[in-house]
């Protein structure tokens, strides 16, 4: 099974990070699934007003970046215990010790930032979408505002 250190049941090493981390990895990836399919549809419902729908993504997107950003800066290496990539891998596979812990937290850390970080890429994606789109469709459409009247 697993190794000790002290007499605590663990796994050492690389293999309990990894497993760690690839859990980490699945559940804020199904979490930014959820957020996505909420967003999709609620611009599949909004579609009629397509600037509208665009900027419905963005801020649903947006709002998960911040939640990302929240979990981040709260996390510690005692809360880290309370996570669900944590409390997912058996007794056994969970790294070992303070050290495993506070590996374990930056591993969270740079998850949740790499997430949160995508999360905004395509929240300005989105946004910029809105706006290209209701300024060339709109009566006062970009061409509009950027020529100057010849007379």
């Amino acid at each position: 099974m697993g190794a000790q250190l002290n007499g605590a049941p663990g796994v050492q090493g690389n293999n309990a990070m990894d497993a760690f981390r690839r859990f980490a990895v699945f559940t804020i990836a199904r979490d930014a699934a959820f957020v996505a399919l909420v967003a999709v549809t609620l611009m599949v419902a909004f579609s009629f007003e397509l600037a509208l729908a665009f900027s419905i993504g963005a801020t649903i997107e947006l709002l998960f970046a911040f939640a990302l950003l929240l979990r981040f800066v709260r996390l510690s290496d005692e809360r880290i215990v309370r996570t669900e990539a944590w409390r997912i891998l058996m007794p056994p596979e969970r790294p070992v010790g303070e050290s495993g812990r506070r590996s374990a937290r930056h591993d969270l850390e740079d998850v949740l930032l790499t997430f949160a970080k995508a999360a905004a890429g395509v929240a300005i994606m989105l946004y910029s979408s809105s706006l290209i789109y209701s300024l060339s469709n709109e009566p006062r459409s970009l061409h509009a505002i950027l020529t100057v009247p010849l007379g």
